[in-house]
């Protein structure tokens, strides 16, 4: 990968918290020694990192932006769309009770999906274990896949899901998703932003567009790091277009395989970070 400037604010990035490999202050820390003034801890249904992440800013000079991701979607839909919540507060609001739901039904798949890899002939012992000792951490497929990796059974973190995890592989379990009009709502009533996340990477983009383009969005994420330039103008003059914000990031997630060196590589200048606070004033959101 061709390394970039680094950004002055990555406002995608995830903690072991969800799915990433480092706690949220190493989190913290390797955005500092890059260089980054800003991140946003944008876990997948949790925001369980985002206190340790930023009491880890203390006496730093970077700061933390509270966020998360949640995956939406029509029920019986195979493919999901990303939401990004920036500058949430989200103690006591439908987006916390959001969370806990999502977070207990990823708890159910992750058990059934390492039940279906125990009967393709795979010792699922020790993960169950794991498992069943974290009930309220937010669990998903790349916990299973490193596992795999780990224990020897793939040759890479990427074979997991070629072979067992993707729709239609053996392993497959379906994901209950949320409702585009309930996620945007809940990031509202927490406080935040709603953002449509890495909108070059949703299959069908014109057609889903069209189908939730009048949706109250506050944000498209722009300057996301697999953007190609492209990309960028197209949905940067879509966001220009509609008066709602541009925001960039990199879904770093840890250093292996295409997240290695990721970190700061996609985002925002300091002047589009500045713009951004200025947008968010607009909403009554300080930051």
């Amino acid at each position: 990968m061709k390394i970039r400037p680094v950004a002055f604010a990555d406002l995608h990035t995830h903690s072991s918290a969800s799915d990433g490999t480092m706690t949220p202050t190493q989190l913290v820390e390797k955005a500092e020694s890059i260089g980054l003034s800003v991140i946003a801890i944008t876990d997948h249904d949790t925001i369980s990192g985002v206190k340790e992440a930023q009491a880890a800013c203390k006496n730093k000079k970077i700061k933390v932006v509270a966020g998360t991701e949640l995956s939406c979607g029509d029920p019986g839909q195979e493919k999901s769309v990303h939401v990004l919540g920036l500058f949430i507060s989200p103690e006591k609001s439908k987006l916390s009770d959001i969370l806990d739901e999502q977070r207990r039904l990823r708890y159910i798949r992750a058990l059934k999906i390492l039940n279906l890899l125990r009967e393709q002939g795979f010792d699922m012992d020790e993960l169950e274990n794991w498992f069943k000792s974290e009930p309220n951490r937010v669990l998903g497929r790349p916990h299973l896949a490193h596992y795999l990796e780990d224990k020897g059974y793939i040759k890479d973190f990427d074979e997991a899901f070629k072979k067992y995890l993707s729709y239609g592989c053996p392993a497959y379990v379906p994901k209950d998703y949320i409702e585009y009009k309930t996620a945007i709502e809940a990031i509202h009533d927490a406080g935040g932003i709603a953002v449509l996340a890495h909108p070059g990477l949703i299959p069908n983009w014109e057609a889903t567009w069209e189908k939730i383009k009048d949706l109250p969005w506050d944000g498209i994420e722009a300057f996301y790091i697999e953007h190609k330039n492209k990309d960028i103008e197209n949905f940067f003059n879509i966001a220009q277009e509609r008066h709602i914000a541009s925001t960039g990031g990199s879904d770093y997630h840890g250093d292996y395989g295409k997240h290695l060196d990721r970190l700061g590589q996609g985002g925002l200048t300091e002047e589009q970070f500045n713009e951004l606070i200025k947008f968010c004033a607009t909403r009554g959101i300080k930051f």
